[in-house]
């Protein structure tokens, strides 16, 4: 039984973590180990955590390249979380929610392909143009009228552009529009 959940888990939990990078990337990136670790906290001069993480150094030819990798957390003044996200051990945001600073949610995004238009290892970690990451992204807005957040609009990016259909969605959770990008 204890064998049966340790591979469900696995599974579930594991395998679809490693899923969204595509076989250009994973050949590209199989064989790049980092070379040193960092934890890092920083804080507001009121003394409320600002940002902590974890930073990844690589070296790339004569340079040393610094990359996010795990939980990054960023946080308000007053210590309400801000952003939590989720990087890759190559700084790749593998997911992200963002809040306003009452904890309302923002934003959401997570990361469903990540590929590279390069073969080689030092363009791709020292031009972020090469990477090519495909999210599903939904983004919340406020109605004075329900007083509370609600999901004004979801859809896939390339980067920052809008990709396939966009749905809008009125306050009351119903679909508005599909838009074509």
């Amino acid at each position: 039984m204890r064998t049966t959940l340790i591979l469900i888990f696995i599974f579930f939990v594991c395998l679809p973590s490693f899923s969204q990078y595509s076989e250009n990337y994973k050949t590209l990136t199989k064989n790049v180990s980092a070379i040193d670790t960092l934890d890092f906290k920083e804080y507001y001069n009121n003394g409320q955590l600002k940002e902590k993480g974890t930073l990844l150094t690589y070296e790339i030819g004569n340079d040393s390249i610094y990359f996010y990798s795990g939980d990054y957390y960023q946080y308000f003044r007053n210590g309400n979380v801000k952003m939590k996200a989720e990087f890759d051990p190559f700084g790749n945001m593998l997911s992200a929610t963002c809040y306003i600073g009452f904890e309302e949610l923002w934003s959401e995004t997570t990361t469903l392909e990540i590929d590279t238009i390069t073969n080689d290892i030092e363009s791709l970690f020292l031009d972020d143009d090469n990477t090519i990451l495909i999210s599903h992204d939904r983004f919340y807005s406020y109605s004075l009228k329900l007083d509370k957040m609600y999901l004004k609009k979801e859809g896939k990016m390339i980067g920052n552009k809008k990709i396939g259909v966009w749905k809008i969605y009125s306050r009351d959770g119903e679909l508005v529009m599909e838009k074509l990008y």
